[in-house]
């Protein structure tokens, strides 16, 4: 393993890190508070925007790198911003009405988008190994969307679209921003994602203001995971292939399936098992083949 595949991990492990602080603080505000999910979602993303635009613009390095950003990989950044802004929001209204394990567990199958982008997108290999990952990943999909009780069928549609959204920025900075500025995209994502929220509050008309403690919660559980976890995440883009991205974090959902079943009370059925072990080692056995593949070529 080179030098750049170990920082690449150390990326990687560090954004499941703060992305399992982001889940489980937003979870806990869904199930505690009456809030809408994307109105949430604005609050907390525009508020760290706001928190880090000084740090953006009034220092010259950054400043620079915000410009080339925006010149360079702009393409990348509005289109996969887009489309992760309607993840998000699928995303975070399938968690406020379901069960913490489920729904981390069923996110992670943007690894398994990931891996098929590279196939059919970026001419990767497709093998047997891939074939029965494939085939344990939708068995597991499907035990955990047939499950009733902790998540809905309908829920678990909307995680699985929302990770194929959120697999699109992946595959736009691979192919259109490879030699990308994670700190700097991470705030320029924030800004677009907050104007897309904005956009969506206006026409669904769900404006409102919540109690200031809440909307201190939201921007440091946003900054944990739209920023921190993000910067970390785009920059291992310029260590690891596509399908290695999502490697090291199968760990997350794991992690945050015990957290519920063992502080949120949520419920433990063999489906939930079976379906876990499914979808984990599903994708365990696409993005080990891949990482395979990739060392020999």
């Amino acid at each position: 393993m080179t030098g750049s595949e170990k920082k690449g991990y150390l990326f990687v492990f560090l954004t499941g890190v703060f992305f399992a602080l982001e889940v489980l603080g937003f979870k806990s505000i869904f199930k505690n508070e009456k809030i809408f999910p994307i109105l949430a979602a604005f609050i907390g993303v525009f508020g760290s925007f706001l928190l880090l635009t000084p740090f953006a613009f009034f220092n010259a390095n950054h400043r620079e790198r915000v410009m080339i950003t925006i010149r360079r990989d702009g393409f990348a950044l509005l289109l996969g911003t887009f489309f992760n802004s309607i993840g998000v929001s699928l995303y975070y209204f399938a968690l406020s009405q379901s069960e913490l394990g489920p729904s981390a567990i069923l996110v992670k199958t943007t690894a398994l988008f990931n891996v098929l982008f590279g196939i059919f997108f970026l001419k990767e290999a497709f093998t047997r190994k891939d074939a029965l990952g494939l085939t344990l990943t939708f068995a597991g999909v499907y035990l955990i969307g047939s499950m009733g009780e902790g998540i809905s069928f309908f829920s678990s549609f909307m995680i699985l679209a929302s990770a194929l959204f959120f697999s699109t920025q992946s595959f736009l900075i691979k192919r259109f921003a490879p030699e990308i500025f994670g700190i700097e995209f991470a705030y320029l994502r924030m800004g677009l994602l907050s104007f897309f929220f904005a956009m969506a509050l206006s026409f669904l008309k769900l404006w409102a203001l919540p109690e200031t403690e809440l909307v201190f919660k939201l921007i440091g559980f946003a900054f944990l995971g739209f920023f921190l976890g993000r910067a970390f995440y785009f920059e291992a883009h310029k260590s690891l292939p596509i399908g290695k991205l999502n490697s090291v974090m199968l760990i997350e959902p794991v992690f945050l399936l015990l957290i519920g079943i063992l502080f949120l009370n949520e419920s433990l059925s063999w489906k939930k098992i079976l379906g876990s072990f499914g979808i984990l080692f599903g994708l365990y056995l696409l993005v080990f083949h891949t990482r395979a593949k990739n060392q020999k070529n």
